[in-house]
């Protein structure tokens, strides 16, 4: 098992969307339990869902990840291969909408749903000239509810979610989730610094559970010399391979 190449040595496509700390950083959030049957919804290059072998190798834990764009998916096809993890990969071309319709997934089939989704609207900022970036960006008017639908389907109830998305939408992200029985549960604030607003949230959320929350202490990424945190690196190793602030800490 190659895992000096992970995180920066995955495959991805030459002009199509980048990962960044928000796919490492849920790829960590959740612990699952043994033998979990996990779906990393649109996966990309793979990073989250391969993040969450790579962190429980002992769990005997498979994983299925689904996207809709082939281009991504052949990717992380070769990097589940790089990184000896193969044998306990699938990998599907399929948009969220699709996953309801078809036959390749059961309906709660599924203990845990991770979720890194779109999160730019159409007609704020600048519009990527390539078609695969622009649709891992900006997300469509109905995209956000077709990832909750896709994650209450394939969960099995009582199974867990796990979302990052942008804390200044975190109203937008708790009314959708709730409103598809996907009760957020945890919730996690992140701050690229001390003295900044919370840039992220990583959020657990349990299908038909109760409406009771925890909001937990934030995490701070980087110090006042743009220094990985302790805190930040004990909750996710994979970020001590970039130890220095050098770009936004959102990838979307």
């Amino acid at each position: 098992m190659s895992l000096d190449l992970f995180p920066r040595g995955m495959l991805q496509p030459d002009h199509g969307f980048r990962f960044s700390v928000d796919s490492l950083l849920l790829s960590v959030f959740i612990t699952p339990k043994y033998r979990s049957m996990v779906q990393d919804l649109g996966c990309g290059c793979g990073v989250v869902g391969l993040g969450l072998l790579l962190a429980n190798t002992e769990k005997e834990v498979r994983l299925l990840g689904v996207d809709n764009d082939p281009e991504m998916v052949t990717c992380a096809m070769q990097n589940s291969k790089r990184l000896g993890l193969e044998h306990m990969t699938q990998f599907l071309h399929m948009s969220a909408a699709e996953i309801i319709t078809s036959r390749s997934i059961n309906p709660e089939s599924m203990d845990l749903v991770l979720i890194n989704p779109p999160y730019r609207r159409p007609g704020t900022g600048r519009i990527p000239e390539n078609k695969s970036k622009k649709a891992a960006t900006f997300v469509p008017d109905t995209g956000l509810e077709d990832f909750f639908k896709a994650a209450f389907f394939a969960l099995k109830n009582k199974g867990k979610a796990g979302i990052v998305y942008p804390a200044s939408r975190l109203n937008e992200l708790l009314s959708g989730l709730d409103f598809y029985q996907l009760r957020p549960k945890r919730i996690l604030p992140v701050q690229g610094r001390l003295e900044r607003p919370a840039s992220l949230v990583l959020v657990q959320a349990v299908k038909n559970a109760g409406r009771e929350m925890v909001l937990l202490p934030p995490l701070v990424l980087y110090d006042s010399q743009n220094q990985l945190t302790r805190e930040a690196g004990n909750l996710c190793p994979y970020l001590k391979s970039n130890p220095v602030r050098n770009h936004k800490p959102t990838g979307r």
